[in-house]
């Protein structure tokens, strides 16, 4: 199997790339592609971080080379990590979707490129933003069962590990799925969480405990009232007090604003971006059929049609199956609200030619 990152010299490119070699996922007969575009710094950068890996992982690396045309992109997964990203400057009102005027035509020229000269069966991983665009954009090139987003995945991750942390438990022992638009539109499904050990009557007393009055209907004005609260500590660069305000606040809201903290903390959100994205390769690089939170097409599931985040069957074909999920009518109409909003901030984007 050959995996290729696209935008392997960004800085989450750059992880991504170096923890598939130090998880061993490809053996030395197979290929790591690691793809940029030419001239300026991204072919200067490439160049020479395909050297320090060699000397990192002489002994187990398999095949490295450098691609910097589309129509070079060859692998059975191919990761998308190319495009701008979030300027680093505290702004509670910027959305992800005004990165489409930057990104959108990155994306249409790999999508289009892989269509032209690729087998038929690549698997694409979207990490790059807006991850519903660029879903969006190569679904309607290569179909939709081969194209998904890991965004949502990194989203239900954090959210078990906020539950887990209020419990003081492993966050192996909580389930459950963040679900909507990457973005302002999250939607906590508080109703697919589970809890180890918990029978029923004692899950229903713990969340409404840590939910701390919470509803799924406020979520979307809460945590833009949050953000705005958060973004004038940023101003002032007192990360510190930032954090401590979000720890007095439910799960669901933590998950949303502390990757807003860390990323204008200058820190960014690299390390939790690359290893959710290493654990979706994974699962499909093993062949398990395992049941994940992502970004893919819907095409009248849940009475949405369009890129969004939603809970699907995953394997190493792609997308086995999407499972429609038995929401409560508050997250139902949160997910539809989401879907109409990633509608409005792609339009036109995605269907430019």
């Amino acid at each position: 199997m050959d995996i290729a990152v696209i935008g392997a010299a960004g800085d989450v490119g750059r992880e991504i790339s170096t923890r598939i070699l130090a998880a061993g996922m490809l053996e030395r007969h197979e290929r790591l592609q690691l793809v940029e575009r030419p001239g300026g710094p991204s072919e200067r950068i490439i160049e020479g971080f395909t050297v320090d890996l060699m000397d990192a992982f002489a002994e187990q690396a398999p095949l490295i080379d450098v691609a910097l045309d589309p129509d070079e992109v060859a692998a059975d997964i191919i990761i998308m990590a190319a495009g701008g990203t979030v300027p680093l400057k505290p702004d509670p009102d910027f959305r992800r979707d005004r990165l489409a005027r930057e990104n959108a035509e990155i994306f249409r020229a790999y999508a289009r490129a892989i269509a032209r000269n690729g087998s038929g069966h690549e698997l694409i991983v979207v990490v790059s933003n807006p991850v519903e665009l660029a879903v969006a954009t190569f679904a309607r090139e290569l179909g939709r069962g081969r194209v998904f987003g890991m965004a949502a995945y990194l989203d239900s991750l954090r959210f078990r590990k906020e539950i887990a942390r209020e419990l003081r438990v492993s966050r192996r022992g909580i389930h459950g799925f963040m679900a909507g638009e990457h973005g302002d539109h999250l939607v906590p499904l508080w109703s697919t969480v589970h809890i180890f050990g918990l029978d029923p009557s004692e899950r229903e007393r713990v969340l409404a405990r840590i939910r701390r009055g919470s509803r799924t209907a406020e979520f979307v004005e809460k945590l833009a009232d949050v953000k705005r609260r958060v973004s004038e500590w940023m101003e002032r660069g007192e990360v510190r007090a930032a954090l401590r305000y979000l720890d007095g606040l439910g799960p669901d809201v933590r998950v949303a604003a502390k990757p807003f903290v860390s990323h204008f903390s200058g820190a960014k959100t690299v390390a939790a971006t690359a290893e959710a994205t290493i654990e979706f390769v994974s699962t499909i690089h093993h062949g398990h059929d395992i049941l994940v939170s992502g970004q893919i097409v819907l095409e009248g599931e849940y009475g949405i049609r369009g890129p969004i985040g939603v809970p699907f069957v995953l394997s190493s074909h792609g997308i086995e199956e999407v499972v429609e999920l038995p929401l409560d009518g508050e997250e139902r109409a949160a997910l539809i609200a989401a879907a109409a909003a990633i509608g409005k901030a792609i339009e036109g984007e995605s269907d430019a030619r």
